[in-house]
């Protein structure tokens, strides 16, 4: 889901991802499934301008909306992990908290 008005792509930002495997209460057994969480991100000021989720419930989503945007990655990053642990309370909480680690290490991998 887009949180943005606007869906042109804009050339001063990049876009960084990290997944997560779900549960298997969520997959059942033997069938693969992810979670991904893509952030916009300002190449100028590493700030999150927007973001996608895949799986994460409509109530999630705003509690990593109003953690990540306006944010800096590393800032923003650690603000939504810090509102799912105290807020979110789902089957794919652990998922959530790791596709947002592995989008930080993207980022990190793009900056060195």
């Amino acid at each position: 889901m887009s949180n943005s008005s606007n869906d042109s792509p804009n050339p001063e930002t990049i876009v960084v991802s990290g997944i997560a495997q779900l549960p298997k209460e969520i997959i059942g057994e033997g069938r693969g499934g992810c979670l991904s969480i893509e952030l916009e991100v300002t190449k100028s000021s590493s700030e999150i301008v927007d973001f996608s989720c895949t799986v994460v419930s409509r109530l999630g989503e705003k509690i990593l909306r109003d953690a990540l945007l306006g944010h800096e990655v590393e800032e923003g990053i650690e603000n939504a992990v810090n509102q799912v642990e105290k807020r979110f309370f789902s089957v794919i909480k652990k998922a959530t908290i790791a596709a947002l680690g592995d989008a930080r290490l993207s980022y990190r991998r793009i900056k060195k």
